[in-house]
């Protein structure tokens, strides 16, 4: 299989009759699911991070099977706290400003959500949460299930709440 990049966000994936037939497939045989499984194989083994949804066209023939593939970004990135003084310690380890969130509870832990192009403030939550990757309909699940705990300016709440 043949990886090209296309852009920031796109790429062109080639894979070859002798690449199907490893899977047991031919070209007739491919599904979208299952040009969507090898897509994600091929970047795997690449080496090539998927963060956030993936977009797939495939146009097979005779000779092989073109993949288009687009990544689109997260919005929101997921954070999860086993405690509330994992999410104090993380609020206070911010710089000001601190970036727009909110905290949710759900199945035992909090749930803290931030805009994704808040990166300086992503990376240093790693070091008191976990960082959810991206699944499938997390969001809504979140929406649907969870409890708001603080929307919108949630860590500077939390801090104006819980002073040091």
């Amino acid at each position: 299989m043949t990886i090209q990049p296309i852009g920031a966000t796109s790429m062109a994936l080639y894979i070859t009759p002798n690449d199907l037939k490893e899977h047991g497939l031919t070209p007739d045989q491919l599904t979208l699911e299952r040009a969507l499984d090898l897509t994600q194989t091929a970047f795997r083994q690449a080496g090539v991070a998927l963060e956030g949804a993936l977009e797939i066209e495939a146009y097979p023939d005779s000779l092989g099977v073109l993949v288009f593939a687009h990544v689109h970004p997260p919005e929101r990135v997921w954070f999860s706290f086993g405690e509330l003084e994992e999410v104090l310690a993380a609020a206070r380890a911010l710089p000001e400003p601190r970036p727009e969130a909110d905290l949710l509870w759900w199945e035992g832990r909090y749930w803290l959500s931030l805009p994704a192009e808040g990166r300086p403030a992503i990376a240093r939550l790693w070091e008191f949460g976990q960082e959810e990757p991206p699944r499938c309909q997390l969001e809504a699940r979140l929406a649907e299930h969870a409890r708001p705990v603080l929307q919108g300016n949630a860590l500077t709440a939390l801090l104006s709440y819980f002073p040091i």
